[in-house]
This record gives structure tokens, sequence and C-alpha cells, in this order.
């Protein structure tokens, strides 16, 4: 089962594209292509209490949309800053005080726009966003850095079936670019397959450029552990082929 996964989230090198790092050292941070879109606009699903993503967009020029039903207001303000205390869920089943991912770009009327930059950190609700996304949606994010939490659950049958049905669309429109293991848990041995329970995946849509087999080692020079009491996670070319 967790062999099926991996090979979903397997990295390749973008042609013609250099990473960079966006947000603050440690937790909060992503590792992302360095690539900008024309609309400027960025989506940042879970905030609690960093904004260091969000400000590193935003002094880019893009406006950037918030989410986040935990906290009643932002730790640090910004004019490009919109926040909407709203959980970000899966389209089939939103409960309230949430919303979904297709309905906030529909209401704030980014139904034309295709050049997207999401982030996500939404403790688990990541695998109901895009298992239930369809893929026209998918299709308006250039790139998606986002924790996907649980993988320790794999033996768990309706973990799993929802997992690889996110991953499956996912992969359809884009391709892993990088992966950083968070280190606030332990390393976890499942199926002969060391992988941390939680994983930040930098995802970029297949058609903006061509992708090679993966020369990087992870953690790269660009990586931070999460927490920088611990050793960062050691996850090689963290390809199982």
């Amino acid at each position: 089962m967790i062999l099926d996964l991996v090979q979903y989230i397997t990295p390749m090198d973008p042609v013609g594209f250099d990473f960079v790092r966006v947000g603050q050292n440690f937790d909060g941070g992503y590792v992302m292509v360095q690539h900008d879109t024309a609309s400027r606009i960025a989506y940042s699903l879970g905030i609690n209490r960093d904004v260091s993503w969000d400000l590193a967009y935003a002094s880019r020029g893009y406006t950037v949309f918030q989410y986040d039903h935990t906290i009643e207001r932002l730790p640090q303000s910004d004019e490009r800053f919109h926040f909407f205390k709203l959980g970000i869920a899966g389209s089939t089943n939103v409960p309230e005080n949430f919303t979904s991912l297709e309905r906030e770009v529909v209401r704030l009327g980014h139904g034309d726009v295709h050049d997207i930059v999401l982030k996500a950190d939404i403790e688990g609700s990541e695998w109901d966003v895009f298992a239930d996304i369809a893929v026209d949606d998918l299709r308006r994010f250039t790139q998606i850095a986002a924790e996907f939490h649980g993988f320790d659950k794999v033996h768990k049958l309706f973990w799993y079936r929802k997992a690889r049905e996110a991953l499956i669309k996912l992969h359809q429109t884009h391709q892993v670019v990088h992966v950083h293991g968070n280190n606030n848990s332990s390393m976890k041995v499942l199926g002969g397959v060391a992988i941390p329970p939680t994983l930040e995946l930098t995802w970029l849509r297949r058609d903006l450029c061509d992708f090679v087999p993966c020369a990087r080692s992870f953690p790269t020079p660009l990586d931070e552990p999460n927490n920088p009491n611990f050793a960062d996670h050691m996850l090689g070319r963290f390809s199982f082929a």
C-alpha cells in the first residue's frame, strides 16, 4: 500500500527552473519553484501563528487570500492580505464554519484565473480537498505547496483509499518537484519503506515545463528542519522504483 502511494509523489526535476525557500526558517517555510504568475494571486490555507510564506508572496506583489477557522485574527497584517475565518474542507462534505476551495474560487471572482499559487497546511483535511476537487479546478493552480499528514495510517483502508484518490488526481495535473519530511514526528517504517508521517510536498503543473529524473538528495541546502531541536529527516532520493 505504501509503495503504491509513493509512486505518485516521487520527485522529478523541472527543466529550466530553480528553487527558492519561501517563508521563514524552520516551520512555516516551503521550498518552491522560482516562478511568478501574471495574476499575482495566492491562496494560503491554514495560518495559525505564521504568515511568513504569505508575507514573502505579498512582498512580490501578490494578493494573498487566507483561510483559518481556528484563529480570530492574523498574527501580522499586510495591505495585500485578505483573511477569512473559515476552514477549508472537501466539496462533498462542508461543515459549519468551513468552505470548499471551489466555492471560494467562484466567490472571489477567480473563475477565469488559471495561475494561482496555493499553500495548504490544514491538518489532514488536504486529503478530502484534493480527492474531491474537480480536475479543471485543480489546473487553476500553477504550484501547490502543502503538508500531507497521516502516512502512518496507511494500514487503515478508508485512509488509504482517500489518500490514493487525492494523490492520483494531483499526479494527473501536477508533478512533485520537492519533498521534505516534517521532523516533529519520528520516521516510520511502513512496508519496508522509511517515511515520515507528515510530508511537505511541492507540486508544479505539468504543462509549465518538462521534467527529468531527480538528481537531488533530500533534504537540500534550502530545507530547514521544522523543529530545530531535532535532526532533519534524511530522505535521500526518495525514489522507490
